[in-house]
């Protein structure tokens, strides 16, 4: 609930902001009151929605095994190429760009069987991906899980 009020507040101040702003002046360029809000908001405008999945700071990738200390990687994903200090950047960034850097819809083989065993595998994702900011983190029952969810991703 605590979320909602906040983002509530979050949109009524940035309309505020848009809507000041469209009354004290008028833009100078094809500039939309569309592309101020999201730009008010944090967001991208259509125009920056283009950017390549490389832009920005590359993505870090963190494994924690059953709490035990973490271990992170870099990788980076561009039109120039894919590297970082990631075991398969290729492979790691084709799932990527399967699903738009949107990592909560990875489902690598869902199909796969899995031991009924706890052994907890938390993974982080943080960095950019197509000019937008990625907060990723999910604990999954076992490494099986994690697998099955997302592939080689967080295989190092």
């Amino acid at each position: 609930m605590r979320t909602v009020k906040i983002a509530s507040a979050v949109v009524v101040f940035a309309l505020a902001v848009v809507s000041h702003a469209a009354e004290s002046s008028v833009p100078d360029g094809p500039s939309s009151v569309s592309d101020d809000l999201a730009a008010a908001l944090g967001g991208s405008s259509p125009a920056s929605d283009t950017t390549a999945p490389g832009a920005g700071p590359p993505l870090t990738l963190t494994l924690s095994v059953a709490g035990g200390p973490a271990k992170s990687v870099v990788l980076r994903c561009g039109d120039t190429g894919d590297g970082g200090s990631h075991p398969d950047p290729a492979t790691a960034c084709g799932l990527l760009r399967q699903v738009d850097g949107d990592l909560p819809r990875l489902a690598y083989d869902i199909d796969m069987i899995c031991p009924p065993e706890y052994d907890p595998h938390t993974v982080g994702a943080f960095g950019t991906w197509a000019g937008r900011t990625v907060r990723f983190t999910r604990t999954y029952d076992n490494g099986c899980e994690m697998t099955a969810l997302t592939g080689p991703l967080f295989r190092f």
